[in-house]
């Protein structure tokens, strides 16, 4: 499929808002900003992330992600090009958006993020969010890493701006707490074993306080937030054909929050699953299983989750 690839005046209304989009941000624009129209079916490939998403399917969460909403405008790091879907026209504040992504590119080369998403997720997701955060103060839309954005603003004006894209958020847990960002918590490292429960280990990536939050409020478990907080490190896996998340938190008390938001989570998630004991576990419904050891947490699903959970349980 032809991609038609032409320079900001593409767009009629491109030139001007990226000349707002660096009034409004304070950057200098260094280039033109090359800009693709392509189709809806080719601007859904570009925007995608890929890899294996059967982890996410054990956690129920295939049919949550199906309607998202997306911009009709993207700046992709990776081309340094700015995609707009063909049909109606992005917005102005989408376009401000995007550009000013493009001019953070320009001056603090956002190219780094590539290689970061394979390495940690949860490191690439809020160093994204800070980006995406940045950008929202100039457009008015809204994001995750905003609040985080406007308290640097606030505390240091645009340097303090300008420190959070030189060194990024190392976890969500710093992009939702400015007080974790400004002390450089790092997260505590999660050791997943080769084997558990007779199940080989077949991918697993980081997990973090974001994640967790936004898993609890897709199935609209009451007390997301209170639940994800306390988080100290985490990662999700696929054990043969079953889902894991292995969390770490910073206090028993932490770790008992999130289990008590666990069977929330599983009626609006597998409303079919029956409850049923199954020691050394805390609990178990149909092919979900959940424990706690100490101030970790283990949350599996899919066929020979308890097995799996025991194994990592008793590991931890």
């Amino acid at each position: 499929m032809a991609v038609v690839i032409c320079g900001v005046c593409a767009l009629p209304s491109s030139q001007s808002a990226l000349h707002d989009a660096s009034r409004l941000s304070g950057l200098r624009v260094r280039h033109p900003v090359p800009t693709a129209r392509v189709s809806a079916a080719r601007y859904r490939a570009l925007f995608s992330q890929s890899g294996d998403q059967r982890v996410y399917e054990r956690l129920g969460l295939a049919s949550r992600s199906v309607h998202v909403q997306l911009p009709r405008a993207w700046y992709d790091v990776r081309t340094h090009r700015l995609f707009v879907q063909r049909g109606p026209r992005p917005g102005r504040r989408t376009l401000i958006q995007e550009y000013v992504r493009a001019l953070i590119d320009q001056n603090f080369h956002l190219r780094r993020l590539v290689a970061l998403r394979a390495r940690d997720r949860d490191h690439w997701y809020a160093a994204q969010s800070m980006v995406d955060g940045i950008a929202s103060l100039s457009s008015g839309s809204r994001a995750p890493g905003r609040a985080l954005a406007a308290q640097l603003r606030y505390l240091g004006g645009r340097s303090a701006l300008a420190s959070a894209l030189r060194t990024f958020p190392q976890t969500t847990e710093q992009l939702l707490h400015v007080d974790k960002f400004l002390e450089r918590e790092r997260a505590l490292s999660v050791r997943l074993p080769p084997r558990a429960g007779g199940a080989g280990l077949v991918e697993s990536e980081t997990f973090g306080e974001l994640d967790v939050r936004n898993l609890l409020q897709a199935f609209h478990v009451p007390g997301a937030v209170r639940a994800a907080e306390g988080w100290g490190g985490g990662r999700v896996a696929l054990y043969g054909d079953v889902g894991v998340i292995v969390l770490r938190w910073d206090t028993a008390a932490d770790a008992g929050e999130w289990q008590a938001a666990v069977p929330s989570y599983v009626a609006a998630a597998f409303p079919d699953a029956a409850a049923r004991t199954c020691p050394p576990l805390d609990a178990c419904w149909g092919d979900v299983a959940a424990g706690v050891f100490g101030t970790t947490s283990v949350l599996a699903s899919g066929p020979g989750s308890a097995e799996v959970a025991a194994a990592l349980v008793q590991q931890a």
